[in-house]
């Protein structure tokens, strides 16, 4: 969280509107519904969140990754450079167990973030460079 907060000061002082949001969860999903990473956010947050993506076009992504005690932990900022407005969203999944959702999402060639609420309604941003999201190692298998 500290590492969002600096990032997101970083861009402020830029002249950037930004948004944090703070996950109450977040893990790697492979099913009919989703793949990708999904993430659950507070009720006004996500509505932040979805009020901010009508109005932006998200084509930029900067993504911080790091790997510790058997975790990923992910700082991903979803950013429209047109509007100067960054997305900051953090995130942590466990890569043990989920080689099958690693390799559907490398096979598929599109990392998809689902930011969801818990109604099951979403905001969604699709990347085609997987390798940042993904444990080391196992990106480019």
């Amino acid at each position: 969280m500290a590492d969002m907060t600096a990032t997101a000061e970083t861009y402020r002082d830029r002249g950037w509107t930004v948004l944090e949001v703070h996950p109450g969860d977040s893990v790697l999903v492979d099913s009919a519904a989703r793949t990708g990473l999904d993430v659950v956010l507070p009720g006004p947050e996500y509505e932040e969140l979805e009020a901010v993506a009508a109005e932006c076009a998200f084509t930029a992504v900067e993504t911080y990754r790091a790997e510790a005690d058997g975790l990923v932990y992910l700082l991903i900022v979803e950013r429209d450079p047109e509007n100067e407005t960054a997305v900051l969203v953090p995130a942590y999944y466990d890569p043990g167990g989920s080689e099958p959702k690693v390799d559907a999402i490398r096979e598929s060639g599109e990392f998809t973030l689902f930011c969801r609420r818990l109604n099951d309604e979403y905001v969604l941003f699709v990347h085609t460079d997987v390798a940042p999201f993904l444990p080391g190692g196992l990106a480019d298998e």
